[in-house]
């Protein structure tokens, strides 16, 4: 459900419509405020269309380095499910060509 949320970026009062928890949303805008304070601090007389740029140039480096990290963390994972999935394999195509001998009273009391 949409709703109305009510935000401050950089002094100013914006009103944003989101389907998000308002939390959320007043997170992210504070966020976006702190980024565009670091960008301000670092250079004062920087014009605010310019600094709103840099910032979000900022907030995008973030999230393109964070989306190559999980990409690398998805193939590392894949591939350790994959060395995994051929050692069961292994192990079970080992252990099917075996014989064993149970005692039912061992395998049920764990014996």
């Amino acid at each position: 459900m949409e709703q109305l949320v009510s935000v401050a970026i950089r002094g100013e009062q914006y009103t944003i419509r989101a389907t998000e928890d308002p939390s959320y949303v007043r997170e992210v805008a504070a966020y976006v405020d702190a980024k565009l304070d670091g960008v301000v601090k670092n250079a004062q007389s920087l014009p605010p269309a310019k600094a709103v740029v840099l910032a979000s140039l900022n907030i995008a480096d973030e999230l393109f380095k964070v989306e190559a990290e999980r990409k690398r963390s998805e193939k590392l994972i894949a591939t350790k499910l994959g060395t995994l999935s051929e050692l069961l394999r292994a192990a079970i195509e080992e252990g099917a060509g075996g014989s064993y001998d149970v005692d039912q009273e061992s395998e049920v009391s764990g014996v």
